[in-house]
């Protein structure tokens, strides 16, 4: 069984060093700062980015999907994460997809790399300290429960905005203010840093209008739902912080979770 990883960035390097560490046979072709192997006629354990694609290419490579398709049977494993329609065209192939985005536990375990990848670009972006800032942190799923923890330790104000009354209740067991996304029944005039977690709009034109032009806005899901962004001063789109900032533990952490599915198969 050869692994082969392709294209990616930081987080393909480390996550094949953990697998060949683990006895597995590695090539890697595209990945910075490891050697190019001669792609094989036929691949059977293939090792995609986060996300797998950009468009018809590998994300992060100059090699091309059709390429890839080529090199594909009824045998093949493809792993990666937001394969889009790429999923259905290598099904069509015969091959088993594994798209990983979503999946447990590498999307609770990434919430951590996430977190704190977007505090220090908000310290990096920002005059002013973290410590008694007034920061509104919208959705309360993996990510956004880990950044309003860690905001919070480091003694800032933090309102998260959510709509279940479940979460709203785990929310204030927590210590956080809460409130009703999309309705906003707190001034949104008096944040420093919206840190948004959640993939779909929250703000009505009217309600960004009341946010401040000075105060730091981050987009941390994928899709960049803040439209009118431009009127902010300080406005991050950053998605896929785990690997700006933690490539190495977010590899590792990639690896793991494919190595429990390479694990399985071999008891299966």
């Amino acid at each position: 069984m050869t692994l082969w990883f392709l294209g990616g960035d930081a987080r393909s390097r480390y996550a094949a060093q953990y697998l060949s560490k683990q006895g597995y046979a590695v090539q890697t072709c595209g990945v910075p700062e490891c050697t190019d192997a001669p792609l094989a006629e036929q691949l059977s354990y293939v090792i995609l980015p986060f996300p797998s694609f950009d468009g018809y290419h590998i994300r992060n490579s100059s090699l091309a999907a059709e390429e890839l398709l080529q090199r594909t049977h009824e045998h093949t494993k493809l792993f990666g994460g937001l394969f889009g329609a790429w999923q259905e065209v290598f099904c069509a192939r015969g091959a088993t997809v594994y798209d990983l985005y979503g999946s447990e536990p590498l999307t609770t375990a990434n919430a951590v790399p996430t977190a704190e990848g977007a505090i220090c670009l908000a310290i990096e972006n920002s005059e002013i300290t973290l410590h008694g800032a007034s920061c509104l942190v919208v959705g309360f799923g993996r990510c956004g429960k880990v950044l309003a923890e860690r905001l919070q330790a480091l003694h800032a104000h933090v309102t998260v905005g959510l709509r279940s009354a479940k979460d709203a209740a785990m929310a204030h067991a927590q210590g956080f203010r809460t409130d009703t996304t999309g309705l906003w029944h707190y001034e949104l005039s008096d944040y420093d840093f919206v840190f948004n977690t959640v993939p779909t709009a929250v703000f009505s034109s009217e309600q960004l209008g009341q946010i401040r032009p000075d105060c730091l806005v981050m987009e941390l899901s994928n899709g960049g739902i803040l439209s009118e962004h431009q009127r902010f001063l300080h406005y991050l789109y950053a998605p896929a912080l785990p690997g700006r900032f933690c490539p190495k533990s977010a590899g590792i952490l990639y690896a793991k979770s494919i190595l429990g599915i390479l694990e399985k198969e071999k008891l299966s």
